[in-house]
């Protein structure tokens, strides 16, 4: 056996991860400044899908909180 070692230590200057969301219900509006937003806020990735508000379950929503979920569960000190 060789010497323990110890698990590092995280920096605190790492960059978070920023997951983004963009929604539209209608195919006439559009989600382009919405994603513009995102991207400029550091977010990636980003799921995004046009649906109706009336829509219970938004599969790209639950697609992006599993992700987040799966990320904080993976590095839990991570913002």
């Amino acid at each position: 056996m060789g010497p323990a070692i110890e698990a590092a230590v995280p920096t605190t200057g790492t960059k978070p991860t920023r997951v983004g969301y963009a929604r539209c219900s209608t195919a006439q509006q559009e989600l382009q400044s919405q994603l513009d937003a995102l991207a400029d806020a550091g977010c990636d990735p980003v799921f995004s899908e046009k649906i109706s508000t009336r829509v219970k379950v938004r599969p790209k929503f639950v697609e992006a909180m599993d992700f987040a979920r799966t990320i904080k569960k993976a590095v839990p000190h991570q913002r």
